[in-house]
């Protein structure tokens, strides 16, 4: 008897099944990858004979193995393997060889899919699970991907956007810790226990990690579950303390984008910049919702705060319940996977091995403090990243405090809801533009222009709220301004990322992480300390204008333009 054995190796006890069958006279034949000296001392000695192929996935390789031990010793009886990942290529080739003793195409699906096994528990009177069998076009998937895509945008946004609500009644309605406080006092507390939660910040990087372990689905149903959450915690709060826990809770699992890796791994190359700057201008507009609500719920009460959280809490549970029933993991990440399991457990061994030992030949040329010393290095890209970290002092000042200032310069409620409808129109609308502009123009004029219009859509905002402009003009301008600054800073990353050799690239992008919070830090301090004196209005004014203004300046003096960089190319 001639048994043909794929992939004797692996998993690696089963040489015991081909000894066995060869101490009863039966010919162990083995065709794999893995070099003939690789094979352990037992797996070789329960082999008649090896053939090695390059590849086990080349079909046209293993058939000719097969073709060469049929000439050789005659019509094979048995062909097996103990890896799942070959059995489709075990029917295959027992149909091409005529080999009678096991599964062939037309019967193998009932072991090879989970779905098509359910046909024969059924008929066994064996009880399963309902299921929903989901296809490989990214279509079925992409209104899913949007509405969590929407639900990280609102959450993100909720709380500064009825910030006036929440700091009037924790603060200034009832005492905190036995004290009341003016608006600019709680506000500026709350704003300074709200930075010790960025500090969760610190393990989002480890977090994120274990998508590559676990697959992109378990993270894209922890991330949604934990927003969910963390609105609910909000919605129930009857105190600041239990509402810094969903605000915390919020801080850690917003912002993961989960969702936008789906998109890059799956979407087809020609249209992945298509379908990616689709769905974050979709969930930008999508940010509507809040001010939807504040007219639906709040009126011109704003008590009523708290009720604003519970919808898109309950769009987040269902939401997370969709994923877990249709979603699947990308194409990309189980195919590796797979890839990865079917080889064998030595060359698993062999590669982490060499991994490390890479990593370590490695290790004096990336790594962040490298990337800093890289980034202080030449000329070009230290003004850029010293025109980063002033860029970057405006941000508390443009992005937390402007619903606030609308507030207290004496917008009502309903008024600044309406205000609110303009701000993700106009923002998505000059963020999907921006794209254009970056490709015709340049990436410095991009970035020169709208800290322009950040600054100009800044101060006219100002003007609108102090003195009583049509509110949804005052929105128009708050989504210009806030647009224009994040263009301006996400175009500033993308240059530091097109003039950076691929070799330290990422090692580069993470100590800009680290060095721009430098400037964040300074301008949440400057502006927190202003708000004890200031009017909120002046105070971030008096941050943020100079801010980008100085900012944009060493920007176009001193930065050269990346258009057009080739990214392999870089020396």
């Amino acid at each position: 008897m001639n048994f043909v054995f794929l992939s004797p190796n692996f998993p690696k006890t089963y040489f015991n099944f081909t000894q066995c069958l060869r101490n009863n006279g039966v010919t162990t034949l083995g065709i794999g990858d893995a070099p003939y000296d690789d094979l352990s001392p037992e797996c070789r000695n329960s082999l008649v004979e090896y053939y090695k192929v390059d590849s086990m996935k080349n079909y046209d390789e293993v058939h000719k193995a097969v073709a060469f031990f049929a000439f050789k010793y005659g019509k094979i009886d048995w062909l097996e393997t103990n890896n799942e990942y070959w059995l489709l290529r075990d029917a295959q080739l027992r149909t091409d060889f005529n080999i009678t003793t096991g599964l062939r195409n037309h019967n193998i699906s009932g072991i090879k899919y989970k779905s098509a096994m359910k046909a024969f528990y059924e008929k066994a009177g064996v009880k399963t699970a309902r299921y929903h069998l989901v296809t490989n076009n990214i279509e079925d998937g992409l209104a899913l991907i949007a509405v969590v895509n929407i639900l990280d945008e609102v959450t993100s946004n909720l709380t500064v956007t009825v910030q006036s609500s929440f700091v009037t009644e924790f603060f200034v309605n009832n005492p905190f810790m036995g004290k009341f406080y003016t608006y600019e006092e709680g506000l500026a507390f709350h704003s300074g226990i709200g930075v010790f939660t960025y500090v969760l910040g610190i393990f989002t990087p480890f977090y994120k990690a274990l998508a590559d372990k676990l697959g992109r689905k378990p993270l894209f149903v922890m991330s949604t579950l934990g927003m969910a959450v963390g609105l609910l915690v909000i919605h129930l709060s009857t105190s600041y303390i239990m509402f810094l826990v969903g605000f915390a809770i919020i801080s850690f699992f917003m912002g993961h984008d989960i969702q936008i890796i789906y998109i890059l791994e799956e979407a087809p190359r020609k249209h992945r910049a298509k379908i990616y700057s689709f769905l974050k201008s979709f969930g930008i507009l999508g940010v509507i919702l809040i001010p939807t609500l504040r007219d639906i719920l709040m009126g011109e009460d704003g008590s009523k705060w708290r009720e604003i959280f519970l919808v898109p809490a309950l769009i987040g549970f269902c939401a997370v319940v969709l994923v877990m029933l249709f979603a699947k993991d990308t194409k990309v990440f189980i195919n590796e996977r797979l890839a990865y399991l079917s080889r064998p457990i030595e060359e698993r061994e062999s590669e982490k091995a060499l991994k490390k030992q890479k990593k370590e030949a490695q290790r004096n040329q990336s790594g962040v403090f490298n990337g800093v010393k890289y980034i202080f290095s030449t000329r070009d890209t230290k003004m850029l990243i010293i025109s980063h970290i002033v860029f970057d002092a405006a941000m508390p000042a443009i992005a937390l405090y402007f619903e606030s200032s609308m507030h207290r310069a004496g917008m009502s409620t309903g008024s600044i809801t309406k205000a609110l409808f303009m701000v993700p129109v106009i923002y998505a609308s000059i963020t999907f533009l921006s794209g254009f502009i970056a490709d015709k123009l340049g990436r410095k004029v991009t970035v020169t222009l709208f800290s322009v219009t950040c600054v100009a859509g800044y101060t006219l905002f100002v003007a609108g709220i102090l003195n009583g402009w049509n509110p949804y003009l005052v929105g128009s301008l708050a989504g210009l301004y806030q647009g224009s600054y994040w263009i301006g800073r996400d175009y500033m990353n993308v240059m530091m990322t097109e003039k950076v050799p691929t070799d330290i690239r990422a090692s580069v992008v993470g100590a800009e992480g680290l060095l721009v919070i430098i400037g964040l830090a300074v301008g949440y301090g400057v502006t927190i300390l202003g708000m004890l004196k200031l009017p909120i209005w002046w105070a971030c004014l008096v941050v943020a204008l100079p801010a980008v203004s100085i900012a944009a300046i060493m920007f176009a003096l001193n930065v050269k333009e990346t258009k057009g960089a080739s990214l392999d190319e870089i020396e």
